[in-house]
């Protein structure tokens, strides 16, 4: 029986005058990209060295980055990147803004040209003949569905809690007629009158008997911000699901960063809040971009939600190209839009 060939060795691409951003747009193409592994060298090493290069001409420094590189690397097969392609380029130039369908097949094409560059500068010996391959490589794993329960965040005792947040009036939340909760909505105060336990146990129930009555002052126990109660309180509710109405394909966004610092730790909360603040994005594409666990990701959402900071719209269609505007069923996806978009519609699709 014939062994499966080995795997492909990734392909060490040196990046020359970027900035932080060009670096980490690039982290992110590479990653995305299955059939070949590109790895991103930002500086050079003792340990791997570089197969190709993509030289920033528009930084500071100018063309000396590119003849510093040069210098460097008389041999090494290169691509130029500039906003505006210059008329007689020493290699290839891709044009600014980055987009993916022309930066693979120019790394792909500049890998193909340099054996006989290489060659004609004498940096290489004559090609050996290669051996017919064992076995074509397996093609990269498909993304698992997503499995995704639900619950509806307007029962039980988060929704009986976020009803009296928004009334003006204090308020006393009783579980059958023992005090549960004081509000203080106008203050955005509350008090939890029995133990955490009770309340998370509650919070499993999806029609605990639960009554409502106005309130006055408070009973003198120590108060907390009412968003941190309705945080926690949609975690316990949540356990890994989604709130209703929320499909894998819904575009959601974060109108703000929750205040991280004052509500309960959740896992990759701060990644989730970097990426839904600055961009709409679908469940599938989060778990796709971000590598998070689904139900981590679910419990995050469900108390954004609790919060009010979660935009969604489940009438919207399905998400083609993400920008940093707002996901509207009008959208129109612009003539000439960056690397980030483009991956991130390239994700929609795979």
């Amino acid at each position: 029986m014939p062994r499966p060939a080995p795997p492909a060795p990734d392909i060490a691409v040196l990046a020359v005058g970027m900035d932080d951003r060009k670096l980490a747009l690039l982290r992110m193409a590479f990653r995305l990209h299955h059939s070949l592994r590109y790895r991103l060298l930002e500086s050079p090493s003792d340990e791997r060295a570089p197969d190709l290069a993509i030289v920033d001409v528009d930084s500071p420094v100018g063309w000396q980055a590119w003849e510093t590189f040069r210098q460097r690397h008389p041999a090494l097969p290169a691509l130029i990147v500039a906003a505006t392609p210059p008329e007689r380029a020493p290699v290839p130039t891709l044009a600014k803004p980055l987009r993916v369908e022309t930066l693979f097949p120019q790394l792909q094409a500049a890998l193909r040209r340099a054996p006989d560059a290489a060659r004609a500068a004498g940096a290489l010996p004559a090609p050996a003949p290669r051996p017919e391959p064992v076995a074509a490589p397996a093609p990269p794993p498909s993304m698992p569905s997503i499995s995704i329960a639900r619950f509806d965040p307007r029962r039980g005792l988060l929704g009986a809690t976020t009803r009296l947040a928004r009334q003006p009036r204090p308020a006393l939340l009783l579980a059958e007629g023992r005090p549960l909760l004081w509000l203080r909505p106008d203050r955005a105060q509350a008090q939890c009158l029995q133990p955490a336990e009770q309340l998370r146990e509650l919070c499993r129930q999806d029609a605990p008997a639960l009554h409502a009555q106005a309130a006055g002052a408070s009973a003198g126990v120590i108060t907390q911000p009412l968003p941190t109660l309705l945080w926690q309180l949609a975690i316990w509710s949540s356990q890994g699901r989604l709130p209703a109405g929320i499909g894998a394909d819904t575009p959601l966004r974060l109108r703000q960063w929750p205040n991280l610092t004052r509500l309960a730790a959740l896992p990759d909360a701060t990644r989730l809040s970097a990426l839904l603040t600055k961009t709409p994005a679908t469940l599938r594409i989060i778990i796709r971009l971000l590598r998070v666990d689904p139900e981590h990701a679910c419990t995050f959402l469900s108390a954004a939600h609790a919060l009010g900071l979660l935009d969604w719209n489940s009438d919207a269609p399905p998400l083609k190209v993400i920008s940093s505007a707002p996901v509207r069923p009008d959208a129109v996806a612009p003539e000439r839009a960056g690397l980030l978009s483009r991956l991130l519609q390239k994700v929609t699709r795979l």
